[in-house]
């Protein structure tokens, strides 16, 4: 880019004389000026000399503001010919120059260090209390209970009480609205009752494992286990009291009834809750067993040193080891092996096995 500069020279001869601007090509040293009256600047590619007639003065404004010798240039590199030694050369600071082309942008430096974190602030202040809340009542927790709690009946008894009269399968809704096909006895001991054991012919294997147990198994034609987690859950939502109802081979009736009956859940392995003996023919071989967790052949909660699910071949809630045996081998009365049949010992004693058992329960 050229330097516009307005250039002004002097003799010894004439005053100080106003010379055109001209244009100055942006060299740097080394260069050579030609200088001759009148005023004359050359671009360094045409000569390296710089000529000065007798006894003349330069004046020349430069981008650096200074009077020096001859002798003494900033610019080394600059030659001027045609002045004496005696002959001085004043230096003025002449106008900038035009701005050159912006350069290319640089190229974007790395992310900084992420600083420390500072130091939490102090708690501000309390805020004032809110108002007291509304007491609930009874009617604002059935509105915020789900719509299939009290849509549907929760067990057999509540379907009872709503004309369902026939003994049969019904499905019920329990506490986390989790619907249970359930099979309901409506005729025995005033109806209600919900059957969650059956055994009648030894279609069905109970000799299984925990978690066959846990989600249940069987046929509705004949005999299953409905599961202990709906066993749970049937008892944890409501109070409830058991039946046990037995019949021997000679069609005689026994049972068995208990004021009270829980099954927790499988975090405390099923764990059996009794209430007392109330009533019953069969007399107590339950109670023996409260408050045992229940054991499979291949899960062993019992006081025994062995495991009692596996001597005995069935699954309960054995303690060390049982009265009772009712998910023992199907085995059609007397037998010589030793209480590993369904098994009631007030009953028929050890070493019977019970053509039919109902296990079921009702809310109180």
């Amino acid at each position: 880019m050229p330097l516009l500069c307005h250039c002004r020279i002097a003799t010894a001869l004439s005053p100080l004389v106003s010379l055109p601007s001209v244009f100055l090509p942006s060299i740097h040293p080394p260069f050579t000026i030609y200088i001759n009256l009148p005023f004359i600047i050359v671009p360094p590619c045409f000569s390296k000399t710089l000529l000065f007639p007798n006894k003349a003065r330069l004046l020349i404004l430069t981008s650096e503001a200074q009077t020096t010798s001859l002798n003494s240039l900033p610019y080394s590199n600059v030659k001027i010919v045609g002045l004496g030694a005696s002959e001085r050369l004043a230096i003025l600071q002449g106008c900038p120059g035009l701005p050159g082309a912006t350069g290319p942008k640089g190229e974007v430096g790395p992310p900084g260090m992420i600083g420390e974190r500072g130091p939490p602030g102090s708690p501000g202040e309390s805020g004032t209390q809110g108002p007291k809340g509304k007491r609930k009542t009874i009617q604002d927790n059935l509105q915020v209970r789900p719509q299939c709690v009290y849509r549907g009946a929760r067990n057999c008894k509540e379907l009872l009480g709503r004309g369902n009269t026939l003994s049969g399968w019904y499905t019920i809704y329990l506490s986390d609205c989790k619907s249970l096909t359930v099979l309901c006895d409506m005729n025995t001991d005033g109806g209600g009752w919900t059957i969650f054991q059956r055994r009648v012919d030894g279609s069905v294997n109970f000799f299984r494992s925990w978690a066959a147990y846990k989600k249940g198994f069987g046929s509705r034609l004949g005999e299953f286990w409905l599961g202990n987690d709906n066993l749970h859950l049937l008892t944890a939502q409501d109070d409830s009291e058991l039946r046990v109802d037995l019949q021997d081979f000679d069609h005689n009736h026994h049972f068995a009834k208990y004021r009270f009956f829980q099954v927790a859940g499988e975090t405390e392995n099923y764990r059996l809750s009794l209430g007392a003996f109330v009533d019953g023919n069969a007399g107590d071989s339950l109670m023996y067993h409260n408050h045992f967790g229940f054991t499979t052949r291949d899960r062993d909660n019992d006081a025994y040193e062995g495991n009692c699910a596996v001597t005995y071949q069935g699954a309960w809630w054995y303690n060390d080891c049982h009265l009772s045996n009712l998910n023992g081998q199907y085995l059609r009365g007397p037998h010589e092996s030793p209480a590993d049949g369904i098994n009631w010992k007030t009953g028929h004693g050890d070493n019977y096995s019970y053509k039919v058992c109902e296990m079921k329960l009702r809310p109180t």
